[in-house]
């Protein structure tokens, strides 16, 4: 059994620590704004220079709670406490990452070129986020309950906000980039927002901790069922971005091919990086790691592209809806396998089943054929043949996905195996559905153009 005193010493350094990150997120979100509003070079590149540091402390935490559960016996208490926070670092280390993009802004000079309204707009915005962020740290030193219902309507309002601020961008005057540009800022407001409403339900089920069972494997804690459903965290996004996708300011080219291919050669750059990191039989790869951190930022980048296109342009190949909801998608892609990278940090190398690098290959050959799809929508044809290739792939994902889970609650792996190799094995399902998402909206362009 675990010695009282010893848990209660090593919790409050845990939780030390995880307020130490709370307050740091909280507090780059609001000079990343500073920075951008003001144009202060000095306090944005101190921005992100401060997210490297949050990375290094969430590393830091990620290796103490893993140390403790190899070298310790754990009750089951204790042990939902420390899988809780386990899966709460992520989301941490995110927001950070959110903050450093929007600091990023204020080298480009945005925040001389927007309107005063559009400022108070993202000075309206920040504090909102700052607020919740705030709450969010407050309830977990209290381990205050219902701390993710009562976010729900800062969060509301973080996505009016963000709506507006589209419109602000849009409006007659505004330059093309500026208006993208705008639409990003409130992309970033509005998950930074969704990341404290995630981590408040977390919160939440700490402070009512669910109980693991007396013997054999546990009680399944809360998956990625817990976090804001995927129709949810992408539907204020949508909100937000679907004005933008309908500008029509100047003449523009037909270059929506070429990022399209971009974005979709960038997701097999991700999914293979991937796939060496579940595959590394040496430990924990920080090489493939960083590619797969590195491919999330390039699909950001590119996405910002198209959107600065579908704003520039008077004739597209193909319905503005459409154009924005596939750059939205192929973007989805890469953002669903660094959710899987993330969670596959805190599984032990050696402990990981056959299915999950099978299913990490299965995704790499699912990212060919989107390849090899994208460039069918230019030549229109050969698009059958790759559509069908696709739904076969993600139909072997689901089996291997349910063959993985078989072998979880086989008897062989620990009840903390269990739970993290579970989470890993549905961010990789869910990055495989992300592909056949892509594949459906290419399905219905070539459809509406037949």
């Amino acid at each position: 059994m675990t010695d009282h005193g010893d848990w209660n010493g090593f919790r409050r350094r845990v939780d030390d620590s995880v307020a130490v990150l709370f307050a740091l997120v909280t507090e780059s979100i609001g000079w990343a704004t500073v920075a951008l509003l003001d144009q202060d070079i000095d306090r944005a590149r101190a921005v992100i220079d401060g997210d490297e540091g949050i990375d290094a402390r969430c590393d830091d935490l990620l290796s103490l709670i893993k140390e403790r559960l190899s070298t310790s016996m754990v009750e089951p208490e204790q042990l939902e406490n420390l899988i809780a926070v386990l899966q709460m670092v992520p989301e941490l280390e995110r927001t950070a990452d959110l903050s450093e993009h929007i600091a990023k802004h204020s080298l480009e000079h945005l925040g001389g070129q927007i309107s005063p309204r559009s400022r108070g707009l993202i000075q309206a915005m920040s504090d909102v986020a700052v607020k919740m962020w705030e709450s969010t740290g407050h309830a977990y030193r209290q381990r205050a309950r219902d701390a993710g219902f009562s976010l729900g309507d800062a969060d509301d309002e973080l996505d009016e906000l963000a709506g507006q601020l589209v419109a602000e961008g849009t409006s007659e005057g505004n330059s093309p980039d500026v208006a993208a540009n705008l639409a990003l800022i409130a992309r970033f407001y509005e998950r930074i927002g969704d990341h404290a409403v995630n981590l408040g339900r977390r919160i939440d089920a700490m402070a009512a901790p669910r109980r693991l069972g007396r013997v054999g494997l546990p009680r399944p804690l809360p998956d990625l069922d817990t976090d804001l459903t995927t129709k949810e965290k992408r539907g204020g996004v949508r909100r937000v971005m679907h004005r933008l996708s309908k500008l029509r300011v100047v003449p523009g080219d037909d270059g929506f091919f070429v990022l399209f291919r971009s974005a979709a050669s960038n997701a097999r750059t991700c999914a293979s990086a991937l796939a060496d990191l579940v595959a590394s039989s040496d430990g924990l790869d920080d090489e493939a790691l960083g590619r797969v951190r590195d491919c999330e930022r390039q699909g950001d980048e590119i996405t910002v592209d198209l959107l600065r296109r579908l704003d520039a342009s008077f004739v597209t190949p193909y319905d503005r809806e459409d154009i924005h909801a596939l750059a939205e998608e192929l973007d989805d892609v890469v953002d669903d396998m660094l959710s899987a990278a993330s969670r596959f940090q805190l599984v032990a190398t050696d402990k990981r089943p056959d299915e999950m690098i099978e299913m990490a290959s299965v995704l790499v050959e699912m990212t060919d054929e989107m390849v090899s799809l994208i460039d069918c929508l230019e030549a229109r044809d050969g698009a059958r043949f790759r559509l069908e290739r696709i739904e076969n792939l993600e139909r072997r994902a689901d089996s291997v996905f349910q063959r993985g889970l078989a072998t979880l609650f086989g008897g062989e792996y620990e009840a903390l195996e269990v739970i993290k190799l579970k989470d890993v094995l549905h961010s990789l399902e869910g990055s495989c559905n992300a592909v056949e998402v892509v594949s459906d909206v290419v399905e219905s362009i070539l459809v509406k153009t037949s």
